[in-house]
């Protein structure tokens, strides 16, 4: 049973949805609290997740959704990683050469 479920792709939907509920527990956390992660910061990384889990899930469906989904995820991770080279290049030189 859980076999199959796992080579469907059913699973990935419950993860999709844990990871919605994470990211707006997070934002609803920085609202009332004032304090925590910015949105902007994790937001790329959890959405290359996603799509992963998407085209995982759509690979039972059709290969065109499965590669949309993929391409979704390169996207999401090419703006993450641009997002921490910027602010990696805001940072002074002693704390960018830390081990």
């Amino acid at each position: 049973m859980i076999a199959g479920w796992i080579a469907s792709g059913g699973i990935a939907g419950c993860i999709l949805g844990l990871t919605v509920l994470e990211v707006a527990a997070l934002a609803l956390y920085r609202r009332i609290a004032g304090a925590g992660l910015v949105l902007a910061d994790y937001l790329p990384n959890i959405l290359a997740g996603d799509f992963l889990l998407l085209a995982w899930w759509c690979a039972a469906a059709h290969w065109v959704w499965a590669a949309a989904a993929l391409l979704g995820a390169l996207l999401a991770h090419a703006a993450d990683m641009a997002g921490r080279m910027v602010r990696a290049r805001a940072l002074p030189f002693e704390q960018k050469h830390t081990i």
